[in-house]
């Protein structure tokens, strides 16, 4: 049977991103579907969670990268949705503050500039993720996280530990927050294709 990976791009990425590129020439089998998704993370989350939910009937497995992988744990919370994070940002709020104030490029040409507004939204998802990993945590061998211990944007010791205290499984890689390398990942690594293929027991 034919999974449907939905690819979660990060925050100022595109649907476009070089994960997405690695799901379909690795599995070109498989559907993939991998919309951009605005600045905004409660309208993020609301076209996630739809397309999540005109899917659940199917074997649907999601990918996440930086932002996209904390949006991901959130569907997994909220639909117990397989979710393959890639460097998940799962402290938004202190991150996004961090660039308070300046303008932030994206990839489809269009900029904003980063305001407490943003903050305060980021700050309602993150409020979201730390209820569903104290109220419920991840279903048993249904979310992987990738994790770049070259990371230069995550503190990866923090992000390791919000992920244990979620119950979720973690592989390390000597690679960067842009996981390079990530189409040989999904080429050679087994743990990884047999998750992407939902070959969990």
């Amino acid at each position: 049977m034919k999974n449907i990976f939905l690819n979660i791009h990060g925050f100022g990425s595109s649907g476009a991103n070089s994960k997405a590129a690695a799901l379909s020439e690795n599995f070109p089998e498989h559907e993939l579907i991998s919309p951009d998704l605005p600045p905004d993370p409660i309208e993020s989350l609301e076209i996630i969670e739809t397309i999540v939910l005109e899917n659940m009937n199917r074997p649907l497995v999601l990918q996440g990268s930086s932002m996209g992988g904390l949006y991901s744990l959130i569907m997994h919370f909220r639909h117990s949705v397989p979710a393959l994070l890639i460097n998940p940002a799962l402290t938004p709020a202190a991150l996004v503050r961090n660039r308070l104030g300046d303008t932030y490029e994206f990839a489809n040409g269009d900029s904003i500039l980063i305001s407490e507004d943003h903050v305060n939204r980021f700050a309602e998802v993150e409020d979201e993720l730390n209820r569903g990993i104290a109220e419920k945590g991840v279903r048993s061998g249904e979310v992987l996280a990738l994790i770049g211990e070259q990371d230069e944007l995550l503190d990866q010791k923090i992000m390791k530990s919000i992920l244990r205290k979620a119950g979720a499984d973690i592989i390390s890689y000597n690679t960067d927050h842009r996981f390079e390398g990530y189409e040989q990942t999904c080429r050679h690594d087994i743990k990884v294709r047999e998750f992407l293929l939902n070959l969990r027991d």
